[in-house]
């Protein structure tokens, strides 16, 4: 038995589904389910009860988790302590994101140069659900969220909030008007985020309480992907946006009549957890700046 082994069966034990385990550790599907067979193996007896593909810890794996959680949390918190002994410019600092853009690159390159010494390692996630797990099993020390958390040890500071307008391209018939209503968009063909980016799940809501499905005919994995496609013609998006980044976007923004849905992007962090110097600094410069922005 190992840590490693250790460190993917509590993973796997939090989502309990092999297959978005491995994606969220980055290994092949199959690696991860022999490394959690060698586990049992070791420990003579399954930890897991199986139905085809579905996996849910028995009463050995939850008795288990209980004793990974604790040693793989004291073995973080002893290495972030020793990190710590030797300054608040070293250290490292763990988040997921869903956009890693321009102004937000440009934060974090200002934060890396100021302080050199500091690892920094980034997750890019759509799903809030996802981050928050990330959060609650210590995998990462902040997650940059949309979505109202109700997990009572997690905690929340609003950092910016945005419109949502539909983005056309500047030669789409509906690129001069200033609003457009939920019933002149009905027929358009969306582009749209995949189906597991909470954003998403916003938008589609929102078209389902206004009384249509979107035609979603291309479905993309970053922001950026979808404004090309818009500017190139193919379709129309949904498209959260700041006054600052209006300027330097190739498509036309239409104010959506009939609603005030806001999209707040939100830093969210776990309680009684330790956080090393560097990371205490970071969460006060990340809330420092968009301060300054508003």
């Amino acid at each position: 038995m190992d840590l490693l082994q250790i460190k993917y069966f509590q993973t796997v034990a939090r989502m309990q589904h092999m297959t978005r385990a491995a994606g969220v550790l980055q290994i092949a599907q199959p690696a991860l389910s022999a490394t959690i067979g060698k586990l049992e193996e070791d420990l003579g007896v399954p930890l897991f009860n199986r139905t085809g593909r579905n996996i849910v810890l028995n009463e050995y794996g939850k008795a288990f988790l209980k004793r990974a959680d604790r040693v793989l949390k004291e073995i973080e918190d002893g290495r972030r302590e020793i990190s710590d002994l030797s300054g608040s410019e070293t250290g490292s600092v763990s988040f997921a994101s869903t956009s890693l853009n321009k102004e937000f690159g440009n934060f974090i390159g200002n934060f890396a140069h100021l302080h050199p010494k500091v690892n920094f390692h980034i997750t890019q996630l759509g799903d809030d659900k996802v981050k928050l797990h990330l959060l609650q099993t210590d995998e990462i020390d902040f997650a940059f969220i949309n979505t109202i958390s109700e997990h009572p040890n997690i905690c929340t500071v609003n950092l910016a909030e945005e419109d949502i307008f539909l983005a056309v391209s500047p030669s789409h018939h509906l690129a001069n008007q200033r609003t457009v209503s939920f019933q002149e968009m009905m027929d358009e063909a969306f582009i749209g985020l995949k189906t597991n980016f909470s954003q998403r799940e916003f938008c589609d809501e929102l078209c389902k309480k206004n009384g249509f499905i979107p035609n979603i005919i291309c479905e993309c994995s970053e922001s950026t992907a979808a404004i090309n496609l818009v500017a190139a013609g193919l379709g129309v998006s949904f498209l959260p946006c700041s006054d600052d980044e209006k300027k330097e976007l190739p498509v036309s923004l239409l104010e959506i009549e009939g609603t005030d849905f806001k999209n707040i992007l939100r830093l969210a962090w776990k309680e009684q957890r330790y956080f090393s110097k560097a990371a205490e600094h970071f969460r006060e410069c990340v809330i420092q700046h968009f301060q300054k922005i508003e």
